[in-house]
């Protein structure tokens, strides 16, 4: 490995500010679902313009509420983007329905509407997409889709905090949208999650299902239906809320870092990054390129790694992962655009601690492991160069 320091895909940072607001919970000795909560929830709302935002635990289980909220379980069908971390999938799995996976967009990995037209059917009960790496789905094309049949959408938006589609946040595209705080995330609280809605009475069905399916009257309880425990703690409240006033200068930071690295690697042969189109905002949770064919993706991580680089790749074709193959019906390359993504992305790294020297170090880097890759054998060895 290099001798310099390790570049990180992602450095949560934080300031005063987040001590001592955790000292704050702590000396208040309330430490779950209480009014930072509440406050953090109102802050998150107000990031993403819309009426009631709902802090849970994780992504995942933000996504597993907002499918028990509008009534999925054994029965419904539900479609969902394939190029994605598998939690998108497992919370479909786990509450019983029939999970169908989409092909998606292979320049901006996002679902392709006209693979999702081709697979909505009387069937479909719900539709999840993905913003993948924080990119915006093609909700324009999307929601007027499944609006005209009837048909739920849930937005996977665990990266896509800060991003947007013109004057619309992500946050506010279909019925419901799923973040995460995970500490890859712009904005973490560690662990923990939010479901986002502008519907008032899928807000009230959140909040109860988060809490044991409770109604509260006074002090009294009324277990109304089977819940659960997604409940997130005044400490992970903490910890996002003060975080929540200097996130747009993080994302703004994050864009331009970005377009940076992005125009230090417009001269590496075989590296394509992530297509931004028109309109949409990328709000950069994650900066992922597409490598040549002939590019071994592998074997560039592990040089990047060797040079003191953290690199990654992208993420999953789900209909690829064991977990998924049997009870999806699905083999390796069935989806061969999401399969060629998760072989060929690669993720480099992004955050706002980047100095522009780091960012001439990653391309730098990155160049070099392919320039190796491709080299031919040095000559004066016959039996090398006839391997």
């Amino acid at each position: 490995m290099s001798d310099r320091g390790v570049l990180r895909l992602a450095e949560p940072r934080f300031d005063r500010a987040a001590l001592s607001a955790i000292e704050r919970v702590l000396d208040s000795g309330r430490l779950t679902q209480g009014p930072v909560v509440e406050s953090f929830e109102a802050a998150v709302a107000d990031l993403c313009g819309v009426g009631h935002a709902v802090a849970v635990t994780s992504a995942t289980t933000a996504l597993e509420l907002s499918l028990a909220a509008l009534g999925i379980g054994p029965g419904s069908e539900v479609l969902a983007a394939d190029f994605t971390y598998p939690a998108t999938g497992n919370a479909v799995l786990q509450r019983g329905a029939r999970l169908r996976l989409v092909e998606v967009d292979p320049s901006t990995y996002c679902i392709d509407p006209d693979a999702l037209a081709a697979a909505v059917t009387e069937s479909t009960s719900a539709v999840i997409t993905v913003d993948v790496f924080g990119l915006p789905a093609d909700y324009g094309r999307i929601e007027p889709l499944l609006a005209e049949r009837g048909i739920p959408l849930l937005c996977d938006a665990a990266c896509s905090l800060g991003g947007g589609i013109g004057d619309r946040q992500c946050g506010s595209f279909g019925s419901l949208s799923a973040f995460s705080f995970h500490p890859r995330k712009s904005l973490t609280t560690g662990e923990g999650g939010m479901v986002t809605t502008d519907d008032a009475t899928l807000a009230a069905r959140l909040r109860r299902l988060r809490n044991h399916g409770t109604e509260r009257s006074g002090w009294r309880s009324r277990f109304v239906e089977p819940g659960f425990n997604f409940r997130m703690s005044e400490l992970n409240a903490a910890l996002g809320l003060s975080q929540a006033p200097g996130y747009a200068a993080v994302v703004q930071r994050r864009r331009e870092l970005a377009s940076l690295l992005t125009e230090r690697l417009s001269t590496v042969d075989g590296v394509t990054p992530q297509a931004q189109p028109p309109g949409h905002r990328h709000p950069y949770q994650s900066y992922v390129v597409t490598l040549a064919e002939r590019i071994d993706r592998d074997r560039i991580i592990a040089s990047l790694r060797e040079a003191g680089i953290e690199a990654t790749l992208g993420t999953y074709a789900m209909h690829a992962e064991p977990a998924f193959t049997e009870r999806c019906a699905t083999a390796p390359g069935d989806l061969p655009v999401s399969h060629m993504l998760m072989d060929q992305t690669l993720a480099l790294p992004l955050h706002q601690g980047l100095t522009e020297g780091d960012l001439d170090r990653v391309a730098s880097s990155l160049e070099e492991a392919i320039g190796m890759q491709e080299s031919p054998p040095a000559t004066g060895d016959a039996s090398v160069a006839a391997a």
